[in-house]
């Protein structure tokens, strides 16, 4: 495995990681055996968070007698500075230490709620309090757009970042990237193949070829985490086949695939356009391995409770609509978002009807 320096932090991390979303939705004894086997391989970068379902309670578990081994690093989306307290504990109370390498602000966002996260008695002053401490070691942030996170690093001296990037979704090499590397900001990749519409090993291959500390794709299966943790292992050089392939897939979904910068919002019926469409693990895991995997999945009881209440809300959302068009009118690229949403919708609710029957 490759191993890279995390910016100025003075950490070295794995070329690939091991994002845990998923590993928050499976029952505990699979999800460890997955964290095993990327210890095996060489993985020493987990990105997990407060918000992951029992991803954090999981993972603790699977790091049991091998913690110290590893860069850890988790999330809080709270706003205010007691509620990321109180995240913060709770987080380190699930993962079975007494510190994470790395806290982010969750899913940070422009306007009111950066001004109240970075704020007076926002979350960014547990954090600095924790860091203190020596609870939290370092500090970062994510956002889905570069946009945001280019505003964040003018901000605060945020030690890290977890971006978006992949084949499609490029926007972080022109201005993001160039920037965090001149300020020493370690760069992480989240959505590294796109929620599983991309190739994964062509995917992971071209990431290592850009400016990054580590990509961090979620997985599945003992399957998925070897495929996934091999391209580290290995010669990632693009070939010609290679750089054509890329190419292809490119321009294949230029005009398809979300890319989450959520110009489409808000949407006057509430739907949650960008979530639904372009970032819904869930409803992707569907797409992609079809109803007989889904209804076979070992689902935690903690994500049924959750996600089967949200989804029906999601769906009733999504019947709202009334075909106004101010989604697709302002999506710059061009995407039909309303019959996306269709599309979408007509999932979850085979999804909901799986679920139920369990």
């Amino acid at each position: 495995m490759e191993y890279r320096p995390l910016g100025r932090t003075g950490l070295k991390v794995s070329a690939i990681g091991l994002g845990t979303s998923q590993l928050g939705t499976m029952r505990t004894e699979r999800a460890v055996e997955i964290v095993h086997r990327a210890l095996d391989l060489g993985v020493t970068y987990f990105d997990t968070a407060r918000r992951y379902w029992d991803a954090e309670i999981n993972v603790g578990i699977g790091l049991e007698g091998r913690r110290n081994s590893v860069v850890l690093s988790t999330k809080t989306g709270a706003r205010t500075r007691d509620d990321a307290w109180r995240q913060i504990e709770e987080s380190l109370t699930r993962l079975r230490t007494d510190y994470v390498d790395n806290c982010h602000l969750h899913y940070l966002s422009s306007g009111a709620d950066m001004e109240t996260r970075l704020g007076p008695g926002g979350a960014l002053e547990a954090l600095l309090e924790a860091r203190a401490q020596g609870l939290v070691r370092h500090i970062g942030c994510t956002a889905h757009n570069s946009r945001t996170l280019i505003e964040a690093l003018g901000r605060f001296d945020f030690e890290n970042v977890l971006i978006l990037l992949n084949i499609v979704n490029r926007d972080a090499l022109n201005e993001l990237i160039p920037l965090c590397h001149k300020k020493g900001v370690g760069v992480t990749v989240m959505k590294p193949v796109a929620t599983g519409v991309l190739p994964a090993a062509l995917s992971l291959k071209w990431l290592l070829n850009q400016p990054v500390a580590t990509v961090v794709p979620g997985v599945k299966s003992l399957a998925e985490v070897e495929e996934n943790t091999m391209v580290g292992h290995g010669d990632y050089r693009l070939t010609p086949d290679d750089e054509a392939r890329i190419e292809e897939w490119e321009e294949g979904l230029a005009h398809t695939r979300c890319r989450l910068c959520a110009e489409c919002m808000p949407c006057p019926q509430g739907i949650p356009i960008s979530w639904a469409i372009g970032s819904d693990t869930v409803y992707s895991f569907y797409r992609d391995r079809g109803a007989d995997f889904f209804r076979a999945y070992p689902w935690s009881r903690t994500t049924l409770e959750h996600e089967l209440p949200h989804h029906r809300q999601v769906i009733a959302q999504i019947e709202s609509c009334t075909r106004c068009g101010a989604c697709e009118a302002r999506c710059p690229y061009g995407l039909p978002v309303m019959a996306m949403l269709e599309d979408v919708a007509a999932a979850m609710r085979e999804m909901v009807a799986i679920w139920e029957g369990l």
